[in-house]
Formats: structure tokens, sequence, C-alpha cells
């Protein structure tokens, strides 16, 4: 079938699922623009993206998707845009890695009808179009927010185009979504960049913390390397689920610490035994 498809913002996230819609079974027409165009020339000469525009024109009014890939804090400013210019076959969605803030804009500006939240649980420490590959979306959960007004048949719709992705769709109410991502990514993020603080302040001149580092402080500290202009606005736009995880997690920290001073027998082998437990359901769920 024929699918005409347009990306606001055309950074890794997008380029990927471009990539990967050009490989679906059905015929994609991309339409492509970004605050910075030259990553969706080189699109184009790809042959990833097929029209590019300067900002949102009249090749937005015939989509059958709109795909708002810009930072979380821009996204409303865009929904604005659109709610003149869109028609009432479109659904319009997003990537953004919280929900809450969005689909409140939506309410406000009555396109819940025309709207499903969006949230691929792919990414990279890398940036950018150029770094861009189907393999990054390819086989991700994508998690599908619909509002109240998303009918079954957009519905379906939607998990179809999720499906061109080969990205496996999840269908959650978005307070939930919020919640899940403080846990298992956004309370990660800032855990990885915290631990690499503390070793930078305790390293001494000759930087033997550095030199000694191996495979767990890396393995744990890798996200550390992420855009800190979008960790900034995500933090900023999910501060209270995860500064309610950060307490919780710092009640834990202090056992840990209590039970070490006081060499409590067990304790810590209990503590990794359980912990073991738990990750390796998360490895067995992901091969269901």
């Amino acid at each position: 079938m024929d699918f005409k498809a347009g990306f606001i913002g055309f950074g890794l996230i997008a380029g990927s699922m471009a990539h990967a819609l050009k490989e679906s079974d059905n015929n994609y027409t991309i339409v492509a623009t970004s605050r910075h165009l030259e990553p969706v020339f080189k699109a184009k000469e790809d042959k990833i993206v097929d029209i590019v525009t300067e900002g949102i024109t009249s090749e937005y009014e015939d989509c059958d998707f709109i795909i708002i890939c810009t930072p979380v804090i821009t996204i409303s400013d865009y929904l604005k845009k659109l709610s003149s210019i869109v028609n009432n076959k479109c659904i319009i969605t997003d990537v953004g890695s919280v929900k809450s803030s969005i689909h409140h804009t939506v309410s406000e500006l009555g396109m819940d009808s025309v709207f499903i939240g969006g949230h691929p649980m792919a990414g990279s420490e890398l940036t950018g179009y150029a770094n861009s590959s189907s393999s990054i979306i390819k086989g991700c959960r994508y998690v599908i927010t619909p509002t109240g007004k998303t009918t079954d048949i957009q519905l379906e719709r939607f998990k179809n185009f999720v499906l061109d992705l080969n990205a496996n769709p999840i269908i959650m109410d978005y307070e939930i979504h919020d919640k899940a991502v403080a846990a298992i990514s956004h309370l990660p993020h800032l855990i990885s960049t915290a631990l690499v603080h503390l070793v930078s302040e305790h390293d001494d001149e000759q930087k033997h913390m550095q030199m000694l580092a191996a495979g767990s402080f890396r393995d744990m500290t890798r996200v550390a390397a992420s855009s800190p202009e979008m960790w900034d606005q995500i933090c900023s736009s999910n501060s209270d689920a995860i500064s309610g995880l950060l307490e919780d997690y710092i009640k834990v920290l202090e056992e840990i610490k209590e039970n070490i001073d006081n060499k409590t027998p067990g304790y810590i082998a209990g503590l990794f035994e359980m912990s073991k437990e738990y990750r390796n359901s998360f490895i067995n769920n992901t091969k269901k």
C-alpha cells in the first residue's frame, strides 16, 4: 500500500524510522523538515527522504502520518502549527520519552482525535542522521499511548505503522509510561552520570581510576555520553516521577551503606541474589 509520512525534526530516531519505512513492504513517500536542513538533504541523496521542506508546508496536509521528532520542549509548538493544517484522516504522533505534558497540550488544543503518542524504546549514545540505521528501530519495543478519543480503527492503523518499522507495539496509559521510563531509563542515565562525576572527583593526578576502568565501569557509564541538552529537557519534563524514584533510590543506598558499615552477614549476597533473579527476568522477557 502507498502511504505518506511527514517527519518534523530529522536526527537519529527520525532517520532510523525513515530507513525502516523505506525497507518495509509498503511504499512510503517521506517528507521531512528540520531546524538544520543539511542532514535532510543528505537523506534525500541517500533516497531515504523524497521531499525536503523548509518548515511545515502544504506538503504535510495530505500525510497519513506526521511524526514529530524534535526535543520534548518544542513538540507543543509544532502541535500548535499542525492543528490548523492537519486532515482528519492523518495520525499525528511523536517520539518523545515523556508523554504526560504532550498529552495535556494535545487536549488543550482539541487534537485528541488525531493524535496518538509514541515512544520507540531505542537509541544510541551517538546522535544525528549520520548515525541512523533501521537496525536501531527494528525489534525495539514501541510504546503507543492513545488518547481518550482514539478510535479502534486509528489504533489499528498506528499499530500497523509500527509493524512497518519492524518494531513491537505496546499500548500503555501515558502516565504509567512516564513512571516506567523514569525508573528504567531516566534514573539510570542520572546514576551513570553521577558515577562518572564521582570518579572524576576522586581520581588522582596520575588518573589511576581512569587507567583501570574496564568492562563493568564502561558498561554502566556508557549512557553518560548522551546529549546533555536532550537529557536536561527530559529531566525537566518528567521531574516529578524522577524525583520520587531518586528519593527511594537514595534510601536504598543508605540502607546498603548501613549494612556495609555494620558488616551485616549475608546482606550483600542476598541483595545480589535478588537483583540477579529480577534482572534475569528482563533477559528472559526479551527472548519472547
